[in-house]
């Protein structure tokens, strides 16, 4: 598939859907992100403000980053960061443990009876097919010879 990348408007190949940038801005990106990631290391507690100044981060990346858990923030930190499904503090990603183990059992859930719906229809497209057998006879075509 053929993308226009939402950074510098260059077309690039995206065969499998997966990016929104080219790769070349995608390794500028990975590169600021380990510059963050390495001045973090050693600056613990770093605002969001100083970490605008040094290095030109938007907020809005730095969101991304932490939704992705590319980044985390520590519990000292003035960015603000809340569980998309109950609104309680985290540190990273886009829920909270609890409500990620809900969704999980949620899912799990749902994955199983649709299993079990599987099941009982193969078992019944079973017998359905051994029915049929019982009521056809062969068929024998007539030679000309």
């Amino acid at each position: 598939m053929i993308k226009v990348c939402g950074k510098c408007n260059s077309m690039f190949e995206d065969y499998f859907d997966k990016y929104n940038m080219c790769p070349n801005c995608r390794e500028d990106e990975e590169n600021l992100l380990r510059q963050i990631k390495d001045y973090l290391w050693d600056n613990p507690g770093t605002t969001e403000k100083k970490l605008k100044e040094l290095f030109d981060v938007s907020h809005n990346q730095l969101m991304e980053w932490l939704r992705e858990e590319r980044l985390e923030i520590t519990p000292d930190s003035d960015i603000v960061l809340r569980c998309e499904r109950c609104g309680s503090m985290i540190f990273t990603g886009k829920y909270c443990e609890d409500c990620n183990n809900k969704i999980k059992t949620t899912v799990n859930e749902i994955n199983n009876s649709m299993n079990k719906d599987k099941e009982e229809k193969k078992i019944r497209v079973m017998s359905i097919n051994r029915a049929k057998l019982r009521e056809s006879k062969m068929r024998f075509m007539k030679s000309d010879k």
